[in-house]
C-alpha cells in the first residue's frame, strides 16, 4: 500500500507582492500592494494542519534564508553582507533594479508544488523513489530555490535506502522545469499501479495561436525527467497545455487540471489536441487496474476559463482521509477548496454537483482561507508537494518535521510574535528588518531542534 505524504513550505516573513510571476494573472494584478506575512503564514499553517487532522501524513519545511544579498552583489547592486549593509544601499538597489530587489526577498518557495517532480518507487524500473528538483528558470525570483529545497528533501528522505534525488535539469531555456505543478499521477486504490501525466506548454504551433505568455514547462524537460526516473513508457503520457489556457493565465497545469488516485478532473481547455491520448489513458487504466478511470471534463460553458483562473477550483486539494472509509470499502475523498470558490456562482454549482454525484468519490468539501497565497497566484494544491511512499518508508521520516497539534501551536506562536503584520516593498529596505530576519530564522530552527 502506498500513501501520499504532503509537504508544505512555511511562508517566510518577507512575503510580499513583487509581480514577478510569468503569465500569473493574480501575481501581476497584486504587484506592489501591501502584503500581510503573518496572515499568509498562519493561513498556510492552518491548511496544512487541516490535512494532518484528516489523517494524511503532513510535513513542513522551514523558509530558506532571505534576502539573498550575495545574489544582489553579483548583479552589481553594491550589496554584499549584513555586516556593512545600510538602508541607503537597499533603497538604491530597489530604485535601480526593482525586479531583482524583489526577487532577492522572494517567498515564492511557499508554493511547494514547484519544488520537484516525484516518481513513486513502484512506477520506476529500478524500484527506487526518484525526485528531480525543478530548475524554475522562467522567473527572476525562483531559480535559486532548487539547491535550497534539494537540501530539505535530503534531510527529510535521508534515511531512505531506495531514494534517488537527482540534480535539477540544466538551467537552459529548452529545459524549463516547474516541478509537480505540471505533473499528475493516477493510480489504483493501493497506489501500487501508477500512471504519470506530464504537461508541457512549448510547441511550434503556439506561435500561430498568438500565446500571450511564455510557457513555463517544456516537453524536452518532461521527457528528460521521465527517462532519468525510469518510468514505464506504456504508462507515461505527455499532454500539451492549451494555448488559450496559457493566454488566460494558466501558467501551470494545476491551475486547470487536478488528479488523485483514480480521479482526473480537467477543464476542456486544459489540453490541446489530447482527446486521443486521454482515451488511450482510460483504456490502459481499465486494462491494467480492472477498474475505470474516473475522468470528468468541465466545459467552458459550465466554468468559463477566466472564472476557473479566478477561483482556482482546479488547484483545490483532493485527499483520501485515513480516518474513515465508506461501507463498501471504496476510499472516499475530500476536496479542500479556496474560499474564492464559494464566491463565484459557477464553481459553487460545480462543487455541489461533485459532492452530490454518486459517480465520483468526493463526499465532502472544506473551504480554506488563503487570501495572501491566492493574491500571489497559489491555491491549496500550490502549497504542497506529494510524495507516494510505502508505510514502512513513512515510519522512517523525521518526526520533528511532521505536523501535529503541538508543532502547529508552537509555529503559530512564533509567527504571531515574530512575523510583521504588513509589508510594503519599501519596508524591505530597512537594514534593521534585514538583520531581524536572521533572528526569526534562528527561532524557527530551534522549534525543530
Amino acid at each position: 500500500m502506498f500513501t501520499e505524504i504532503n509537504i508544505d513550505a512555511l511562508v517566510g516573513p518577507t512575503h510580499h507582492f513583487g509581480g514577478l510571476g510569468v503569465g500569473n494573472v493574480a501575481s501581476q494584478q497584486h504587484a506592489y500592494r501591501t502584503s500581510r506575512p503573518r496572515e499568509a503564514a498562519l493561513e498556510g499553517l492552518r491548511k496544512a494542519a487541516l490535512v494532518a487532522s484528516l489523517g494524511v501524513p503532513q510535513y513542513i519545511f522551514l523558509p530558506p534564508p532571505r534576502p539573498r544579498l550575495k545574489w544582489l552583489h553579483e548583479l552589481g547592486l553594491g550589496v554584499d553582507s549584513t555586516e556593512h549593509l545600510s538602508s541607503e544601499q537597499l533603497s538604491a538597489a530597489l530604485q535601480i533594479a526593482p525586479q531583482a530587489f524583489s526577487a532577492a526577498f522572494s517567498c515564492a518557495f511557499m508554493w511547494a508544488a514547484n519544488m520537484a517532480t516525484v516518481s513513486a518507487a513502484c512506477d520506476c524500473r529500478d524500484r527506487r523513489l526518484h525526485i528531480t528538483p525543478a530548475n524554475l528558470i522562467s522567473s527572476w525570483h525562483r531559480a535559486s530555490e532548487s539547491a535550497e529545497r534539494a537540501i530539505d528533501l535530503k534531510r527529510l528522505l535521508g534515511l531512505q535506502d531506495n531514494c534517488t534525488i537527482h540534480p535539477p535539469l540544466s538551467s537552459i531555456v529548452p529545459l524549463r522545469d516547474e516541478g509537480a505543478a505540471n505533473h499528475m499521477r493516477l493510480s489504483d486504490p493501493t497506489g501500487k499501479i501508477g500512471f504519470n501525466i506530464f504537461v508541457y506548454g512549448d510547441d511550434s504551433e503556439l506561435a500561430s495561436h498568438d500565446c500571450r505568455f511564455l510557457p513555463r514547462q517544456t516537453r524536452a524537460a518532461c521527457e528528460a525527467i521521465a527517462r532519468r526516473h525510469q518510468l514505464d513508457p506504456a504508462r507515461t503520457f505527455f499532454l500539451q497545455q492549451h494555448p488559450a489556457g496559457i493566454s488566460a493565465g494558466v501558467f501551470h497545469n494545476d491551475v486547470i487540471a487536478t488528479s488523485h488516485a483514480s480521479l482526473l478532473i480537467h477543464h476542456e481547455l486544459a489540453f490541446y489536441n489530447a482527446e486521443q491520448q486521454l482515451q488511450r489513458l482510460e483504456e490502459i487504466f481499465r486494462q491494467t487496474t480492472g477498474a475505470p478511470l474516473l475522468r470528468m471534463e468541465i466545459s467552458n460553458s459550465d466554468l468559463p476559463i477566466d472564472e476557473a483562473v479566478q477561483s482556482y477550483f482546479f488547484n483545490s486539494q483532493i485527499i483520501t482521509p485515513h480516518t474513515h472509509t465508506s461501507s463498501n470499502h471504496t476510499p472516499q475523498m475530500v476536496l479542500i477548496c479556496p474560499q474564492q470558490c464559494q464566491r463565484i456562482a459557477s464553481t459553487g454549482r460545480l462543487i455541489e454537483r461533485l459532492v452530490a454525484s454518486s459517480d465520483h468519490p468526493i463526499e465532502e468539501v472544506h473551504y480554506v482561507s488563503l487570501e495572501q497565497s491566492m493574491a500571489g497566484g497559489g491555491g491549496p494544491a500550490c502549497l504542497r508537494l506529494r510524495i507516494p511512499l510505502a508505510h514502512d518508508d513513512i515510519a522512517q521520516l523525521p518526526r520533528q518535521l511532521r505536523i501535529d497539534r503541538q508543532l502547529e501551536e508552537r509555529l503559530a506562536v512564533a509567527i504571531e510574535r515574530w512575523y510583521p503584520e504588513s509589508l510594503e516593498l519599501t519596508d524591505l529596505c530597512s537594514v534593521a528588518f534585514v538583520r531581524e530576519l536572521s533572528q526569526i530564522s534562528d527561532h524557527l530552527q530551534r522549534i525543530f531542534n
